[in-house]
């Protein structure tokens, strides 16, 4: 495995200098062809950005990791090797504008836009295109994959970069569309039900309310109906216990969040309604 904390200055595959290492997370992994180690962005519109310079996810254990799943799935060594060098290298053009990490305004309490998973959002971004398994990789599971192992060389928390990898996967499966679409949505329903039920238990014990006569009954059920859904991810089992365990917590200050974004937004209406300068 490389150590991320050194860098290669030998190496230059282009005019703009040797490699880096990315100077707000030296030891993540990640390389820039920049002097300073810097990444500059240029804002385009109120929400994108065109990345400046080139820089490049290396880890030698995740590239081979890479580089066997695509020999597994049919590639030749020489065309696996390729792939991964594309997949793990960004080259910015106008074609490729970001809007760094994809995080909805009511969840970043929870996570922000920018921060040491900046670059990882940027590589998984570019790999994931319209069409399903389109991108550089040609499978979007193993680029959210990808993404999880990046997260990982970066210092992303455990638990954070998890459920970040379960929000990229469940839009991966839900992309796809046939009978994976069909799983996501009885994932949902059942995960559903077992919030409720937890939820609706341990409030009824806590507060006195009238539960159901089988309490405890149902809440067995409740905490086992997340691993048993869970198998409807497939190989991504992981990231289904991850997203149901997640939603317990993060769903309800998702909506509380999300209400008191909705109630600025009337007000704002209000005030431009009204006039007021």
């Amino acid at each position: 495995m490389t150590d991320p904390s050194s860098t290669d200055t030998s190496e230059s595959t282009g005019t703009d200098g040797a490699w880096q290492r990315w100077r707000v997370a030296p030891k993540s992994g990640f390389e820039v062809r920049d002097s300073h180690g810097d990444v500059g962005l240029i804002q385009i519109d109120r929400k994108r950005f065109l990345v400046e310079g080139e820089f490049r996810f290396a880890d030698d254990a995740v590239i081979a990791m890479l580089t066997d799943r695509l020999v597994t799935k049919g590639k030749t060594a020489q065309e696996a090797h390729d792939a991964v060098e594309d997949a793990r290298t960004f080259t910015p053009t106008t074609e490729n504008p970001t809007d760094l990490a994809s995080i909805p305004r009511y969840l970043r309490w929870f996570e922000s836009a920018y921060g040491a998973h900046t670059l990882a959002a940027i590589i998984h971004d570019d790999l994931i295109v319209k069409v399903p398994n389109g991108g550089t990789l040609e499978d979007d599971t193993l680029s959210d994959r990808f993404f999880r192992e990046m997260l990982k060389s970066a210092e992303v928390p455990w638990l954070k970069r998890w459920i970040m990898w379960s929000a990229v996967a469940l839009r991966s499966r839900w992309a796809v569309g046939g009978i994976r679409r069909v799983s996501v949505l009885v994932w949902l329903i059942l995960s559903a039900a077992g919030i409720t039920s937890f939820v609706w238990t341990v409030a009824s014990a806590a507060f006195g309310w009238d539960g159901p006569r089988d309490a405890w009954a149902l809440l067995l059920i409740a905490l086992v109906l997340p691993f048993v859904a869970a198998f409807l991810w497939g190989k991504q089992y992981g990231a289904g216990i991850v997203a149901a365990i997640a939603a317990l917590w993060i769903l309800p200050a998702a909506a509380l969040a999300g209400v008191g974004y909705l109630v600025y937004l009337a007000l704002e209406w209000a005030a431009d309604r009204i006039g007021l300068d």
